[in-house]
């Protein structure tokens, strides 16, 4: 095995060549899956692992190549065209150097080789999507498959992006890139592909901490040519054209803080999210596949958050969803990790980020901080139902109906990604005979006794996408039973508050009574009274 080698201090911002680039190889998170054979006593397993920049630098020495080399007259005779792909080139064609078409049979194969090579963006330009394409893509084999994914992409974009009062943001979608003439269904996953998909996180409900690092310095400028998208709370979310800065006080993670009443809870949040979780964002994940063994990701900048335990998106990719799918469905003797693969992965570490179902490690998930809120509310219907507590269960139920909208998108775009993709193969098919035994014992890792975490992925189920969905699903049935919930209270709540009303009405009544009638009666009797 390689000695592991400390890693050179590169000043990227040094080199004017990158000073003129919107991305540099250090703004990337990149990771590596490889087969490995680290651990002795378990033989040869997938492993994913960062890929530091610096180690990046003899294969920049070619950073130019792409963009050398693209004839753009031999592939589009329209001059505005060719003219948008030199541009694209210029701007995003050193990351060619990022694409290797050698992949990795065995534990021994050169350290160039790889099962899947995964990207991770902490930004969301649109116009980041059709650089990446273009300069991940391999232009020696087709370019006319390469221009038509282009083509595909921005109509896609077009298509799916909407706008908003507190910024754009994509349509929930999942989009083929390849000509609709020659889809080939159940093979998507080989194919350029895009995905976007609204997904819950937390946030503080002051300013946010400062970022470790920024992507893009225009992130925070609004701009008809290029927009980010921006994270968005739940109410901006859901009222895209309304301005809710008066109604963000009112989130029930804002109101609601369970652990200024219990030390113990609040000893395990302050250890968990090192801040108190007191907003709920709505957050985009997308999803560019390259090809079969090349994947993009981009998410909002999330980086004044903790690696571990994994509250950034890309940390939790890559510290639980890529274990519980690699535990749970690669024991095989020949374990394959590909771009489809790593789409079920990373959409498991998005929409499970607040979900027990998906990391059963979490403190306070979602469901629990709307549980206890509304036993809460539960406890001052008993003491004083009023007409506040009725306002305070209705701001409950949206705030419910706006999560379970979200979750019916992520289970319709899942379903839809499921038909795409096909059925994965069996990874649990058993080998028989002494020699299956031997590969065994050589290759795999045993079902139950190496799982890092604690988790409840762990099922009958052979495919990946069908855990993820049963695992939203499970979700989405517990948030529907606290809607339901909600609501009768709600009921419950209007029924005791007009018992009340009632009474003071009929109060009313005899106090009236006795003012107007035997009050002058006293009088008189008082007056003629000798």
């Amino acid at each position: 095995m390689e000695q592991a080698r400390s890693p050179a201090q590169v000043d990227w911002h040094s080199d004017a060549y990158w000073q003129t680039r919107r991305l540099s190889p250090a703004q990337l998170q990149i990771h590596d899956v490889r087969i490995e054979g680290w651990r002795n006593d378990i033989g040869p397993m997938l492993e994913m692992k960062e890929v530091l920049s610096s180690t990046l630098l003899p294969a920049l020495e070619k950073r130019n190549r792409l963009s050398d080399t693209l004839r753009v007259e031999e592939f589009t005779k329209n001059r505005s065209e060719q003219h948008h792909l030199r541009a694209l080139a210029n701007e995003f064609g050193w990351m060619n150097c990022l694409r290797s078409d050698l992949v990795q049979k065995t534990v021994s194969d050169s350290r160039d080789s790889r099962l899947c090579r995964w990207i991770h963006i902490s930004s969301k330009f649109s116009d980041y999507l059709a650089g990446c394409l273009l300069a991940l893509s391999d232009w020696g084999k087709d370019p006319q498959d390469v221009l038509t994914a282009l083509h595909q992409l921005e109509h896609c974009i077009h298509q799916n992006e909407r706008f908003s009062k507190h910024g754009r943001y994509f349509a929930p979608f999942v989009q083929d890139l390849t000509d609709p003439d020659e889809y080939d269904e159940g093979h998507s996953g080989d194919r350029p592909m895009l995905l976007s998909i609204p997904f819950l996180d937390w946030t503080v409900d002051d300013e946010t901490p400062p970022l470790r690092f920024q992507v893009d310095p225009r992130e925070n400028y609004q701009s008809s040519r290029s927009t980010s998208h921006k994270l968005r709370s739940i109410l901006q979310h859901f009222y895209r054209l309304e301005d809710t800065s008066d109604r963000e006080a009112h989130q029930v993670f804002t109101k609601h803080k369970p652990w200024q009443t219990d030390r113990a809870l609040d000893l395990k949040v302050r250890r968990w999210y090192g801040h108190y979780p007191t907003g709920l964002n709505v957050d985009e994940l997308w999803i560019l596949v390259i090809d079969d063994r090349h994947i993009v990701t981009f998410s909002s900048n999330q980086s004044w958050k903790s690696r571990w335990p994994p509250l950034q998106l890309s940390a939790r990719i890559l510290e639980v969803s890529f274990r519980n799918v690699r535990n749970a469905f690669l024991n095989t003797t020949e374990p394959d990790y590909t771009s489809s693969t790593h789409i079920v992965t990373a959409l498991s570490g998005a929409m499970g980020m607040l979900h027990r179902s998906f990391w059963t490690d979490i403190t306070l998930c979602l469901s629990d901080r709307y549980a206890s809120y509304l036993g809460h509310l539960q406890y001052r219907l008993h003491r004083s139902p009023s007409t506040k507590l009725v306002m305070d269960l209705l701001q409950v139920q949206e705030e419910l109906n706006i999560i379970i909208q979200i979750m019916d998108q992520q289970l319709d775009v899942v379903t839809k990604l499921q038909d795409m993709l096909g059925p994965l193969p069996n990874r649990h098919s058993s080998i028989s005979g002494p020699q299956g035994h031997r590969l065994r014992e050589a290759n795999t890792i045993t079902p139950s006794g190496i799982a890092t975490y604690r988790q409840l992925a762990f099922s009958r189920l052979s495919d990946p996408s069908a855990q993820l969905l049963e695992n939203l699903k499970r979700e989405y049935s517990d948030l529907c039973d606290l809607r339901e919930n909600s609501n009768a209270l709600i009921n419950r709540t209007i029924q005791l508050v007009n018992i009340r009303l009632e009474d003071h009405g009929k109060a009313i009544l005899v106090f009236t009574i006795v003012t107007i009638i035997f009050l002058p009666l006293s009088f008189v009797s008082s007056f003629f009274v000798p």
